[in-house]
């Protein structure tokens, strides 16, 4: 009974703070001991990430089974993926591809490696996303050596994001991030697609934990 009770608890707060559309996104969701596990397919990336942080805030609830995919823009094999990632990679002049392994399976990608900074590492994450066939991708790049993270090197990686994104004009979005890896994003953009896409990408950089959208859309 008590499965049943925080399974329909998720599905609740799905309901209620993602507005989202059962049939479009479908997430199921079960336990399995003290797990939860959430599976499905989600049209935004921000539906998986939000989705994930509302059932670890759950109570009794020991870990969490991410399984949930992001829809892709474009339905790709893994070889395809995977060469579009690398050459991203390697036309980066930040990056060094040689030090970089890409895996590739049923459109998850998996990022292995060492970078020299945490804006690397986090740049690397989102150009793999960038590819329109990615579900899902685990950075698990290693960063040498060590560096201490903070909102402040979170805000600076975000920024060189929003600067190679094409969609976005990074000059007229100012970015904001707190001690709880709370993003912040305000400004004046054109239209819908860019405020969706700079809300994307943000999502996309590893570390961020939510997305305060307050870009105001030209009329």
């Amino acid at each position: 009974m008590k499965k049943a009770r925080v399974v329909k608890k998720l599905k609740a707060l799905l309901t209620e703070n993602l507005h989202m559309n059962p049939s479009k996104n479908p997430v199921h969701i079960r336990l399995e001991d003290d797990s939860m596990v959430v599976e499905g397919e989600v049209e935004r990336v921000a539906y998986k990430k939000k989705a994930l942080l509302l059932a670890m805030g759950l109570e009794g609830i020991e870990g969490v089974i991410d399984r949930l995919r992001v829809r892709p823009a474009k339905r790709m094999g893994d070889g395809e993926i995977k060469k579009h990632i690398m050459d991203a990679i390697t036309e980066e002049p930040a990056l060094d591809a040689s030090a970089i392994d890409v895996e590739v399976k049923d459109g998850v990608v998996d990022i292995e490696g060492r970078v020299p900074s945490l804006s690397h590492k986090r740049l690397c994450g989102v150009l793999a996303w960038w590819v329109p066939g990615s579900t899902d991708v685990i950075n698990s790049l290693m960063v040498d050596p060590p560096e201490e993270d903070s909102p402040e090197e979170l805000v600076d990686a975000i920024r060189i994001v929003l600067e190679k994104d094409g969609l976005v004009d990074a000059s007229s979005i100012t970015i904001e991030a707190d001690a709880n890896w709370v993003v912040t994003l305000r400004g004046t953009v054109k239209g819908p697609a860019e405020c969706l896409a700079a809300e994307d990408d943000v999502w996309y950089v590893w570390g961020v934990n939510d997305v305060m959208n307050k870009l105001d859309v030209l009329k």
